[in-house]
């Protein structure tokens, strides 16, 4: 199953302080729920880990995070990111780009553009779930993001959060609330 998104929000730090965490892998996997960097492999390369939480399993995706465009200049960064379950049933694939634009009020706009791709057990909750999941998903990368570019970089809380073992996403309760989001949308 494929999906694409298109999300847009405002922080209203200055751009190079939201650029310093949108183009290090490391942080803004500290802004994914479940998401955990596990190793770099090169400048442009990291390994990680993504749980997953579906019913009373834990399922976890290992894979690797490439760094395919970064333009600091215009504040352009583009991530294509591929990953296995480790109990082979299914996979999943990313390629996001993001751009800051510098706003007049000295805050910024951060624009994505993600494309999913996800085969196995996650592909069977049905596109409309997931839709509405990433949605969900989307939302607490924003909280997570905003409440990490209010931390200075050197704090030992700042470091804590970088250093953090991810809790897995719990796709039960994430699909059984975007459930709840479809049918209130309904009446």
């Amino acid at each position: 199953m494929a999906l694409k998104t298109e999300k847009t929000f405002q922080v209203p730090e200055p751009a190079e302080k939201a650029w310093a965490i949108l183009s290090d892998p490391r942080k803004v996997a500290t802004c994914v729920p479940g998401a955990q960097i596990t190793a770099q492999v090169d400048e442009k390369t990291y390994q990680g880990t993504i749980s997953v939480k579906v019913g009373p399993s834990v399922t976890n995706y290992k894979g690797d995070v490439q760094i395919v465009h970064l333009d600091a200049q215009a504040h352009e960064i583009e991530i294509l990111g591929k990953g296995q379950d480790v109990r082979g049933r299914g996979s999943a694939s990313m390629k996001m780009t993001g751009r800051l634009r510098a706003l007049p009020d000295g805050g910024t706009e951060i624009a994505s553009i993600s494309e999913v791709t996800i085969v196995g057990i996650l592909a069977q909750m049905g596109s409309r779930v997931i839709a509405e999941v990433s949605n969900i998903m989307f939302d607490q990368f924003v909280k997570n993001f905003q409440a990490l570019l209010k931390q200075p970089s050197d704090t030992p809380e700042s470091q804590a959060m970088a250093a953090r073992e991810a809790s897995p996403i719990n796709a039960t309760s994430l699909a059984w609330e975007a459930a709840k989001g479809l049918f209130r949308g309904k009446s």
